[in-house]
């Protein structure tokens, strides 16, 4: 599986959720997790892959779920579907199917569509947030709202 498709089908995916419904937000958050899910399966099992990159990501893509999920019940299908998907990535590794430098880069492109510059016109990229109190306001993830993710990526 190739990583080069994932981050501009991420940016994209996100990018068009912007103003969608609550349950076309989720159904667009669920098919990210089976995107990001191998990629993040795959890194973690390459020992050359530094552990705090791949958190970034997990933590920023937790956020993501619990922003986009309106109850308890959702968040635990969607984890489990991502968990799912980190356990696909692994076996890939395992199998042989994936090598740990396509998991690197992979990885770099994941990154790349997250954190990258944002270009004249493109919504802004998701950043995390500190741990807020229970009722604090949803505003503190720069990019998401109770109506719409908004991400951005450079092309």
């Amino acid at each position: 599986m190739t990583c080069r498709w994932i981050a501009p089908a991420l940016g994209v995916l996100l990018a068009g959720s912007a103003g969608a419904a609550l349950g076309d937000k989720l159904d667009v958050v669920r098919d990210l997790a089976g995107r990001v899910g191998p990629v993040i399966g795959a890194a973690l099992v390459c020992r050359d892959i530094a552990r705090p990159r791949i958190q970034v990501i997990v933590d920023k893509f937790a956020v993501v779920i619990n922003e986009a999920s309106p109850g308890e019940a959702e968040r635990a299908d969607v984890t489990q579907l991502l968990d799912r998907a980190v356990a696909e990535g692994r076996r890939a590794v395992t199998a042989g199917r994936i090598d740990c430098a396509s998991a690197e880069r992979q990885l770099a492109d994941l990154e790349k569509s997250i954190t990258g510059p944002v270009s004249p016109g493109a919504a802004a990229p998701v950043a995390a947030a500190p741990a807020t109190s229970p009722g604090a306001a949803s505003t503190a993830v720069r990019g998401i709202s109770d109506r719409e993710i908004r991400f951005g990526i450079s092309a």
